[in-house]
């Protein structure tokens, strides 16, 4: 996705919550479970540290880092 760039949502279901975490693996990236109302996972995405940092500088680029 480029910077300014909109989608249409997917017909998938929605979270309404998340969690961070990480694992032993020193080598792997961040984790965030996606869950529903109550607490029940949905899935879990993983991203490697190169498109970490290409999240980061995506957050940046778009004004949405807290800072």
């Amino acid at each position: 996705m480029r910077h300014g760039q909109f989608i249409d949502r997917p017909p998938c279901e929605q979270a309404h919550s998340f969690e961070v975490a990480t694992c032993s693996d020193p080598t792997c990236g961040l984790h965030l479970i996606a869950k529903r109302s109550n607490d029940a996972p949905i899935c879990e995405v993983v991203i490697g540290r190169p498109q970490l940092r290409q999240l980061l500088g995506y957050i940046h680029d778009e004004g949405l880092d807290l800072l």
